[in-house]
C-alpha cells in the first residue's frame, strides 16, 4: 500500500446514538463533503467509528484540515500517514512522521478497533518504541521516553483494513452534525450575543433561519443590516445556507412610543420582535425562537423582564447564553469570526426612544395592559409584511447571494 497521507476525523457524541446512528452519519458525510467543497474530489470512507477524508491533491491538505474546524460533530482531528498492518511497515512509517519534528521525549500510543491482530496494544507501543529510540540514536539524536508529558506522541491506530499514524491530534468544534436537530428562528441583533447564541445552536444540529430588526442609522455608515449580513455569511459555512429576514422597526416603534407607557418601551419592541419572529418561524415549520438574552446583562434582562416578554412566544423560546457572562461570550465571539464584525459602529434599533427609567421587573399583566392602546395584530402583520428576505449559501468554498432581495410579500398572511 503506497502510503500517502489523509485527513482523519474522530467523532464522539454520534457514536452514542444507537439506532440513529446511520441517520446522524450521513447528515455528518454530507456536510463534510459540502466545508470541502472547492478543494477537487473529495472522497470519503466510514472505518470503524471513524471518518477518513481523501483529498485529490496532497497541496488541498492544508485548507482541509483548517474547514475541519468548522464541521460540527468533530471531536479532533489528524493529517494521518496511512500504512499496511503489519508492524515492520507501521515501524517505517512511524520514523518517517517523526524524524523531521523536534522533540526531546515522546511516547507512543496504539489503538486497535481490529482485535484479532497478532498483537496487543501495549506489545506495539513497546516494539515501536524500540525502534524510534534506535532510528534516533543511528542519526545521532538523543531521545526518551515519557509516558507521562512527553513532547510529543505518535498514534497508531489499527483499523479493520489498514493502519493509521499521526502525531497531532487538533480539537474540532465538537457539537452534532449540522442540519439533524430542526428549524429555528433567530433574532439577530448584530451585536456579540445573538451571533454566538446562534452559533450554540447551529452546533447542536439546528438549521437556522435569521431575523433583523432594522431602524434608522444615527450617522452615516452606521446602518445595521450590512452588520447583519456580514454575521451571516460568516455563520453559513456551518449549515451550507440560510435566509436572512430583514425588517424595518422604526415605524412600530414609533407607534409604541406614542400608545404605551415609557419605562416598557423597550420590553414592548422585544415582545413584537418575539411575534414577527414566530409568524415567520410559522411559515418556515420551525420549532421555535432563539434569543442571545444572557441573564441580568441588561435591563430587559432581569428573570422577570424575560419572563414577561417571553409570555407571548407561541412556540419554545431558546436562550443558549443564559448562564454566560460577557466575557465568554465574547471568547467565543473571537474564535467564531462574529466578533470584528459585531464591532463595528451600526444603530441598533432597541436603544432608540430609550425610557429614561426602564422597568426592570414587568410582569406579564403589566406588559399586557401596556399594550392595550396599540393594535398589535396589525403591527405584527405589518411587520411581517415589509420584511425584505435574502438568501445565502455556501458553495464551493464561498458563500453567495443565492438570491436578489425582495419584500417578502408571500408572508403578510402568516399566524400572528
Amino acid at each position: 500500500m503506497e502510503v500517502m497521507p489523509l485527513l482523519l476525523l474522530h467523532y464522539h457524541e454520534m457514536w452514542l446514538k444507537g439506532r440513529n446512528r446511520s441517520f446522524f452519519l450521513h447528515k455528518f458525510v454530507a456536510s463534510i463533503h459540502e466545508q470541502l467543497s472547492g478543494l477537487g474530489r473529495v472522497k470519503v470512507e466510514l472505518e470503524d467509528g471513524r471518518v477518513l477524508v481523501r483529498l485529490q491533491s496532497e497541496q488541498a491538505l492544508p485548507a482541509a484540515a483548517e474547514k475541519a474546524q468548522r464541521i460540527f460533530g468533530v471531536a479532533y482531528y489528524s493529517v494521518a500517514a496511512e500504512a499496511e498492518r503489519d508492524l515492520a511497515t507501521v515501524e517505517q512509517t512511524a520514523w518517517e512522521q517523526l524524524a523531521g519534528q523536534s522533540f526531546r521525549t515522546f511516547a507512543v500510543r496504539v489503538r486497535r478497533a481490529d482485535k484479532t491482530l497478532p498483537f496487543r496494544s501495549h506489545e506495539a507501543e513497546q516494539r515501536l518504541g524500540r525502534t524510534i529510540l534506535d532510528r534516533a540514536a543511528q542519526t545521532g539524536r538523543s531521545i526518551s521516553v515519557d509516558l507521562e508529558n512527553p513532547d510529543l506522541t505518535c498514534y497508531v491506530e489499527f483499523t479493520s483494513r489498514r493502519a493509521l499514524v499521526y502525531t497531532k491530534k487538533l480539537p474540532g468544534p465538537g457539537g452534532m452534525a449540522s442540519n439533524t436537530a430542526g428549524k429555528l428562528v433567530c433574532l439577530l441583533s448584530g451585536g456579540y450575543d445573538s451571533a454566538v447564541a446562534a452559533y450554540k445552536m447551529m452546533k447542536r444540529g439546528a438549521r437556522l433561519i435569521f431575523v433583523h430588526f432594522h431602524g434608522v442609522a444615527a450617522r452615516p455608515g452606521e446602518a445595521s443590516e450590512p452588520v447583519a449580513r456580514e454575521i451571516v455569511r460568516t455563520l453559513v459555512p456551518y449549515q451550507g445556507s440560510a435566509r436572512l429576514y430583514l425588517v424595518p422597526f422604526y415605524e412600530l416603534q414609533r407607534e409604541v412610543v406614542l400608545g404605551a407607557p415609557e419605562g416598557f418601551r423597550i420590553l414592548i419592541y422585544r415582545r413584537l420582535m418575539l411575534r414577527i419572529g414566530a409568524a415567520i418561524a410559522h411559515k418556515h415549520r420551525a420549532l421555535g425562537l432563539v434569543v442571545g438574552d444572557s441573564l441580568g446583562q441588561v435591563a430587559s434582562q432581569t428573570l422577570q423582564n424575560m419572563a414577561a416578554v417571553g409570555a407571548v412566544a407561541r412556540l419554545p423560546l431558546y436562550r443558549p447564553l443564559v448562564g454566560d457572562d460577557k466575557q465568554e461570550i465574547i471568547d467565543v465571539a473571537r474564535r467564531i469570526g462574529t466578533y470584528e464584525i459585531s464591532s463595528e459602529r451600526f444603530t441598533d434599533c432597541c436603544p432608540v426612544f430609550l425610557p429614561r427609567s426602564p422597568r426592570l421587573f414587568a410582569t406579564p399583566e403589566e406588559l399586557d395592559r401596556a399594550e392595550a392602546g396599540l393594535d398589535i395584530p396589525s403591527m405584527v402583520s405589518r411587520g411581517v409584511a415589509s420584511a425584505r428576505r435574502e438568501v445565502y449559501k455556501f458553495v464551493d468554498g464561498r458563500v453567495i447571494e443565492a438570491q436578489s432581495k425582495e419584500p417578502a410579500h408571500s408572508d403578510a398572511g402568516l399566524l400572528v
